[in-house]
């Protein structure tokens, strides 16, 4: 069902507040604290992100759609000032504040530990032994190139390729492919030239210029000024004519084509680093300051109508660093939902961009 105009713009309205307020206050770098003096002096700048989603009551979700404020910190009503108390409506609309840690973009860490031997035993349940090999082995070569394993850029540590798709621009060369991902793994976040090298595995994974298999075609600019509002995080690269691919993700299979991401639809990803996992999206028209780079406070992006993906037992993580770049596909059937590219370092949920979105600011169709 639509979300209703009176939410959208209520979410809007509060958005654009207190976003502005969790920025000066430096929000995506900020974590709970004991101290409870600090925590009420930083209550004014405490919003991380702001979605519509259902209201929350005794730690269980309601059949109430509300405005959901994500706070760092949550502090009982009574030990804050006025000022510094966020709205329990807005235009008539019903509000909701949870506690919850920022997110950054998730493809540069290096190294992240292995799923837990319970996360493990789950995904096989849910993949033929046929595509065991293939998730296994997600963070090395793999010829015929497939999507939901390691790649980046030259200059990049790791992420994960999301899908192959093909460009919708009138003088396209229909059989050309094209591999996507975020612009923060195959463009190193704005810093690529068009015409560099893309490699599978990514050099965290010890992929090396022997391991090229696509270029760097187009990507998405990231507008890191906290502000300007962000739509995708993307990018594709156009694999070489010596490329060999299948148009499958692993552990996944062949997509059926797309479908919008909606709150409560159940998905699921394969990623480089926690492979298959599963989740359930909790907000839609998500807007979120992300952290682009964790060594630098100042590297924060607005990222506006997003995606917010719970992950949901038995499953740690929905993803972890070096995930970003994963495709978010409905668990009802094998359609692109969206694209994975951050969330805190828990990986308790994620963000993904709105598939259209994806394919119609970078002109492509997936394959």
């Amino acid at each position: 069902m639509p979300i209703s105009t009176d939410l959208l713009q209520a979410k809007q309205t509060i958005s654009t507040r207190l976003l502005r307020a969790g920025l000066r206050g430096g929000a995506v770098a900020a974590r709970r604290c004991l101290r409870i003096s600090t925590a009420m002096a930083r209550a004014g700048g405490n919003v991380h992100a702001v979605g519509i989603g259902k209201k929350i009551t005794g730690g269980v979700a309601t059949k109430e759609t509300c405005v959901r404020i994500y706070v760092v910190q949550k502090l009982p009503a009574a030990m804050l000032s006025e000022r510094d108390r966020l709205p329990d409506h807005i235009d008539g609309v019903v509000t909701d504040v949870i506690e919850s840690a920022p997110a950054f973009a998730l493809g540069q860490t290096v190294t992240q530990k292995a799923p837990p031997k319970a996360t493990k035993r789950a995904a096989r349940k849910n993949i033929g032994t046929a595509q065991e090999a293939c998730s296994d082995n997600r963070q090395a070569a793999q010829r015929p190139v497939v999507a939901g394993i390691s790649i980046a850029h030259e200059d990049v540590t790791a992420g994960t390729l999301a899908c192959f798709c093909r460009s919708t621009l009138a003088d396209a060369d229909p059989d050309q492919v094209l591999a996507l991902s975020n612009n923060h793994v195959l463009a190193d976040t704005n810093r690529a030239q068009i015409g560099d090298d893309l490699y599978q595995p990514g050099p965290a994974d010890g992929g090396t210029p022997a391991d090229r298999i696509a270029t760097l075609l187009r990507f998405q600019e990231i507008i890191a000024d906290g502000q300007t509002p962000n739509r995708v995080d993307a990018a594709v690269g156009l694999l070489l004519p010596e490329t060999e691919s299948r148009p499958e993700i692993c552990t996944i299979g062949a997509l059926e084509g797309m479908e919008r991401g909606v709150e409560g639809m159940a998905v699921r990803k394969h990623g480089r680093t926690t492979g298959y996992t599963e989740g359930v999206i909790t907000d839609e028209a998500y807007d979120a300051l992300v952290g682009m780079d964790p060594a630098d406070p100042s590297a924060v992006a607005l990222f506006d109508n997003q995606l917010r993906i719970e992950v949901t037992p038995p499953f740690a993580a929905i993803g972890l660093g070096g995930d970003s770049g994963s495709l978010i596909v409905s668990l009802a059937a094998p359609r692109a939902v969206g694209l994975f590219f951050a969330g805190p370092e828990s990986g308790v949920y994620g963000i993904a961009n709105q598939m259209n979105d994806v394919m119609e600011t970078l002109d492509i169709e997936p394959i």
